[in-house]
């Protein structure tokens, strides 16, 4: 996955501090800026990563930034699909036990609350192991005078 991101910050290990652009949660193909639908519901637009500053890039370079693919994904798969799986386990496996309407709603409930546990745990695992990496491949416009 590739985006666009500015240099913040140029750290001494290699490593650049940047602001990448949220995308779009709608998922259209728009701009949120130009609708400003999105943009007002969310206070904060960048999301600020440590990225392996291949390029030498420097502080205000617009940088073209490459993640990597299979661990991305892996994290969306567990923090989105993880709790809807728990969820309909628990509902399924209160059905099985011929358990009450209410308990089977409560049941659900329960494994959406173990799931979420879950992807909070890979959050703060992958976080700690520094597991979603960020590469510097392009410099797209540097600013910064180097």
């Amino acid at each position: 996955m590739e985006q666009l991101a500015v240099v913040k910050q140029v750290l001494e290990n290699g490593m650049a501090q940047i602001a990448v652009e949220r995308e779009t949660a709608c998922g259209a193909a728009h701009s949120c800026s130009d609708c400003a639908g999105c943009e007002k519901m969310m206070t904060n637009t960048h999301t600020v990563v440590v990225a392996f500053n291949d390029v030498q890039a420097g502080k205000g370079d617009v940088v073209k930034v490459r993640s990597e693919n299979a661990t991305f994904f892996k994290t969306a798969a567990i923090v989105y699909i993880l709790p809807l799986v728990f969820a309909m386990a628990f509902y399924f496996v209160a059905v099985g036990m011929a358990m009450g309407e209410g308990l089977q709603v409560i049941m659900a409930f329960a494994g959406f609350a173990v799931g979420i546990l879950g992807a909070v745990g890979w959050d703060r695992y992958m976080k700690k192991t520094n597991g979603l990496r960020f590469h510097i491949v392009e410099i797209k416009r540097a600013c910064s005078g180097t």
